[in-house]
């Protein structure tokens, strides 16, 4: 099971309140008091044995009253940043642990010397400390799970979109009756564009999570030759801003970030134009950072140009981009009476 894939999961933590995740809890809680108790020596084993049963006790009670209280509060923490998730949960996780702590003083120093005694500094201390320790890489791990999920999730979210909108007809259907028509006037050129169709749709299939610049750029530069056989050169004029000799062609990104927005550019912005337009591209090293920029004509107002979509692909990009990079990374558009820019910037990675 994903523990982060529930609806009901809180923030970056996983789903805490069913009875299954209850059952987990409690196994990993027995499985951390075995470990206390083995690195404490004892004098003989019915004490070792001793030792274990106080141990999971306080234990069981820490963790399981905090899951609780967790699950109780779920609502309200829900939506509040991570930073902000687990200051709560290490507060409760806290007041959790010290609560047992005293518990324990109380009932050790009653067995002992039949008075009560209620705090004991030291080792009220060292609880709270290996508590907030073991809080803390425990949500460190669910923070690391629940980004690697959320940016698997939206990757194959991406290649769905792409792969749904190569199935669209105004793709496919158009692409192979130009592959048709070049058949009859020149069979070499209907056979590289048969093979650049294959190859679009074989980058959508594929499962890697990082691919090369150069090969983002090949499957980009693949399905502009389709959409070229399909609007012809005076509909689709490209412009190429890059200079090749200082490009990272073998920097690592995450898969389809250019080659959905060219589409999205050709879709959105010069087919609904009666004569077309000019689709700029722009990739450029600055150094640190590689910068992106896509521009189009903005069509005539009036014209089907399909904005619910366009934007809704733009925020799954933003989405893709956060995930990947988080703060290293932005998106940008602008709007003019007569041209669309999209741009985006990432940390440049090997």
């Amino acid at each position: 099971m994903n523990i982060t894939s529930t609806e009901n999961s809180i923030g970056f933590l996983p789903e805490l309140c069913t009875p299954q995740a209850v059952l987990r809890v409690m196994v990993g809680a027995e499985v951390l008091a075995l470990v206390l108790a083995l690195t404490s020596v004892s004098p003989t084993y019915q004490a070792s044995v001793v030792r274990l049963g106080l141990t999971s006790l306080f234990v069981q009670w820490v963790v399981l009253s905090s899951t609780l209280s967790v699950c109780l509060i779920s609502k309200k923490i829900s939506n509040l940043n991570v930073i902000k998730i687990a200051i709560a949960v290490s507060t409760i996780v806290i007041v959790f642990t010290i609560g047992a702590s005293v518990l324990a003083i109380m009932a050790d120093s009653y067995q002992k010397v039949g008075v009560m005694h209620f705090w004991d500094t030291p080792f009220i201390f060292r609880n709270t400390f290996v508590a907030m320790i073991l809080s803390a890489m425990a949500m460190h791990y669910f923070y690391v799970h629940s980004q690697r999920a959320e940016f698997s999730r939206a990757d194959s979210g991406a290649k769905y979109d792409a792969l749904q909108s190569r199935m669209r007809p105004h793709f496919l259907f158009n692409s192979l009756n130009s592959i048709a028509q070049l058949i009859q006037v020149d069979k070499d050129k209907a056979e590289d564009a048969l093979l650049d169709l294959a190859d679009i749709f074989r980058s959508t299939l594929d499962t890697r999570n990082r691919i090369s610049l150069g090969e983002e750029l090949d499957v980009t530069l693949r399905y502009l030759r389709m959409e070229g056989l399909r609007l012809g050169k005076r509909r689709l004029n490209i412009v190429w801003d890059m200079d090749r000799q200082t490009l990272p062609f073998n920097m690592e990104i995450p898969p389809l970030l250019l080659q959905p927005l060219v589409e999205n550019a050709i879709y959105h912005g010069i087919q609904p134009c009666k004569d077309g337009g000019t689709l700029g591209i722009s990739l450029y090293d600055a150094g640190k950072t590689l910068d992106i920029v896509v521009t189009n004509p903005v069509p005539p107002e009036g014209t089907n140009s399909h904005q619910k979509g366009n934007h809704i692909a733009q925020e799954n990009l933003k989405n893709r981009l956060r995930i990947a990079y988080g703060d290293r990374a932005n998106l940008k558009i602008s709007k003019s009476d007569h041209q669309y820019r999209v741009s985006f910037s990432i940390p440049k990675e090997t």
